[in-house]
């Protein structure tokens, strides 16, 4: 045994069992082996971020999608997105922003487009 594999290894008590690790070790084989065989047919991906396929959405659904066409809906309602369409200096800066005062910089950023 290689002397840094010692201080990797869990104390004799905490050993899980070695068939138990096996099958968490075979899953993730038969899962890779899945997603690979997929990948090589031309497949999509195993997940996906739409809630709602565009074929099967509502008609108010579909309205809501065509009036986020700039993403200000998506970025008045989710903080992630509003932080992920930042520089990374502000992204940094962002985290001591208030909810109240994100919100407030997206209606004044609006506010000053129109007006």
């Amino acid at each position: 045994k290689p002397h840094w594999l010692k201080h990797l290894t869990p104390p004799r008590g905490l050993r899980p069992h070695a068939p138990s690790i096996m099958a968490l070790l075979r899953r993730a084989i038969n899962v890779a082996a899945a997603a690979g065989v997929a990948a090589r047919r031309g497949g999509a991906r195993a997940s996906s971020t739409a809630v709602v396929s565009s074929s099967a959405e509502s008609m108010s659904q579909k309205a809501w999608r065509w009036l986020d066409i700039t993403g200000f809906l998506t970025k008045w309602h989710s903080r992630r997105a509003w932080i992920l369409d930042l520089d990374p200096p502000s992204r940094a800066a962002s985290m001591m922003m208030t909810e109240y005062e994100r919100r407030l910089l997206l209606w004044l950023t609006w506010m000053n487009f129109f007006f």
